[in-house]
């Protein structure tokens, strides 16, 4: 499955609710400290370690680290916030299992060590580094970090002041926050979880296929074109034509068994010249917009529709017909004056793809005022009343019942032009295929970061559809 994410108080309560059941604290500091241990010599097997510990339980950790990389015969320095006489506790019993000497922190700053291990501060910290600390997190070199990276609020992802830039960073049972939004994950460098027998029930998880997968649409030998949904995209005048074709392909692409693009009578002949399997048909009023929505299984409106009263009649006359609906860019932006005019007519089958500009004509200070953007994401989704994807490097998707995922399945090659409107003509083409709203946003932001990664550098919006097919049939298994 995706993995799960879990907030610092989650994993607090999984943590308690093991150690109730029978497994003692020490134990499951004990398999932290080992597994961080494996996981330093496996994948850096050379050089000098610096160990750097807290006075709580990562710093208990970082403690077994240290005594079992010894074991190792690796070249180990063990540096500690406080003398050891003064640690309480497991991280006590920990330290005690080091045989070395422990070495004040301000003395690591003098040290030179090829490889550092933070076991300062865990996800739980709520104040800015101090001191030695703060000094050793701005000296910068190759860290890897337990837990999160000391001076990264593991609930928020935000730097909370000073905070170690880690190559790597070794978590337990389930993800952070931190991890996976920004600023966060960028200070978290690869992030890998180790299991230390704590059960894990969330809401919350990583964008994954495994996820997904056997819910992808997969079509018989003896299915037709008309089995496989038809997906409408609206278009935009005849100078706003192209963001409908990028979406319209995107979707032919996915796997709807047809598509159309609805054009006002004056774009009709621009987009002639560009469509081929792609079909075209007129509109001209709200109305004719409802009747081609009663015979179709997913809409797209939004991308270049106009910034105009017809765009909002035009999106209220498809709210009111069967087809479920993705809403994107100018379909968001026209209601940014009266947004609840816009919430009373979703419903929990559509979705809304805002950037963060959007968003906030839709949220007002939503995400500024949220703890972070899976939380401004849920609320959202409350207050729409149907499925909300907010973009960006850290893409949250949620649904009204609190389901959410963390797509960081991406590239920053997809800042470019035309990409979000590739992104819903992919959606909507699951959404037309019958797949589930939610899934169908999770599959296709899934399939677009993945088309972004093949491309690289140089991306423009055309490639993303372009590479749909190689991924699809490797999905499929139908690759040698």
């Amino acid at each position: 499955m995706g993995r799960p994410i879990l907030t610092p108080q989650e994993m607090r309560a999984a943590e308690q609710a093991v150690i109730n059941a029978g497994t003692g604290r020490f134990t499951l500091m004990e398999r932290a400290g080992e597994a961080v241990a494996e996981f330093v010599h496996a994948h850096w097997p050379d050089g000098r370690i610096q160990v750097l510990c807290g006075p709580g339980g990562n710093g208990g950790d970082g403690f077994i680290a240290a005594s079992r990389l010894a074991k190792f015969w690796r070249n180990v320095e063990v540096f500690c916030t406080h003398p050891v006489s003064e640690l309480t506790g497991d991280t006590a019993r920990a330290a005690s299992m080091w045989e070395g000497p422990v070495h004040t922190l301000q003395e690591a700053l003098s040290s030179e060590p090829e490889l550092v291990l933070d076991a300062l501060y865990g996800a739980g910290l709520k104040r800015p580094l101090e001191g030695s600390a703060a000094m050793l997190a701005e000296r910068g070199g190759r860290v890897i970090s337990v837990d999160v990276p000391s001076g990264i609020d593991g609930y928020t992802g935000k730097p909370l002041g000073p905070a170690f830039r880690a190559e790597a960073t070794l978590t337990f049972a389930a993800l952070r926050p931190a991890h996976v939004l920004l600023p966060g994950s960028a200070f978290s460098g690869a992030v890998m979880v180790a299991d230390i027998g704590v059960a894990v029930q969330t809401a919350l998880a990583e964008n994954s296929p495994a996820l997904w997968h056997s819910k992808m649409p997969q079509p018989g030998f003896g299915v037709h074109k008309y089995q496989r949904g038809h997906l409408k995209v609206v278009s935009g005048g005849p100078w706003n034509t192209g963001a409908a074709r990028l979406t319209a392909r995107a979707g032919l692409r996915a796997g709807a068994g047809l598509v159309t693009v609805l054009s006002p009578p004056d774009a009709a002949g621009v987009h002639a010249a560009h469509l081929t399997a792609i079909m075209l048909a007129p509109f001209v009023t709200p109305e004719d917009l409802a009747a081609y929505a009663a015979r179709s299984t997913a809409m797209v409106i939004g991308p270049a529709a106009g910034l105009t009263q017809a765009t909002r009649a035009n999106v209220e006359a498809l709210l009111k017909g069967p087809a479920r609906v993705a809403l994107d860019a100018d379909a968001l932006t026209i209601f940014g004056d009266d947004p609840d005019a816009l919430f009373r007519q979703l419903r929990p089958t559509d979705i809304l793809t805002p950037h963060e500009g959007e968003f906030s004509r839709l949220f007002g200070d939503l995400l500024a005022t949220s703890d972070n953007k899976v939380q401004a994401t849920r609320a959202a989704a409350v207050k729409a009343g149907c499925v909300i994807l907010l973009k960006g490097a850290d893409t949250v998707i949620a649904q009204p019942d609190g389901n959410a995922l963390v797509n960081t399945h991406a590239t920053r090659w997809l800042a470019t032009a035309g990409s979000g409107d590739v992104l819903a003509g992919i959606i909507a083409a699951f959404m037309a295929q019958g797949v589930d709203t939610f899934v169908a946003a999770a599959i296709g932001c899934w399939l677009h970061g993945e088309a972004g990664r093949r491309v690289g550098a140089g991306l423009i919006a055309e490639d993303i559809e372009m590479q749909l097919p190689i991924i699809l049939s490797a999905l499929h298994g139908e690759l040698g």
